[in-house]
C-alpha cells in the first residue's frame, strides 16, 4: 500500500468502495475513516477529508495514486498518526 511505504502507517487500511478508495485508521478494533480519493479517470484521483460533521469535504488535489498518498500523509499526516488514535 502506498501510504504505508511513505512512514510508520501499519495502521491505515484502504478499502474500495465504488469509485473511491476509503482510508481508514484503525483505532481500538474500529475503523475510522478519514480520507477518501475518488477516480476521476484511468490515472487520476481527488482528494477528499472526512470532517468531524461526517461530511466529504474536497482538498484541492487531484493527479495519480501516488501523488494522492504523497498529498494525504503530507496534509492529512495528523489525522492519519497512530499517536493520535
Amino acid at each position: 500500500m502506498l501510504i504505508r511505504q511513505l512512514g510508520d502507517y501499519c495502521h491505515v487500511d484502504v478499502r474500495a468502495h465504488g469509485n473511491h478508495l476509503i482510508v481508514e485508521v484503525n483505532h481500538h478494533d474500529e475503523r475510522e475513516p478519514v480520507a477518501r480519493a475518488t477516480r476521476l479517470n484511468d490515472h487520476t484521483y481527488e482528494l477528499s477529508f472526512r470532517s468531524h460533521t461526517g461530511k466529504w469535504e474536497p482538498i484541492p488535489i487531484a493527479g495519480a495514486l501516488e501523488e494522492i498518498a504523497r498529498a494525504m500523509t503530507q496534509e492529512l499526516g495528523p489525522y492519519l498518526d497512530s499517536g493520535n488514535l
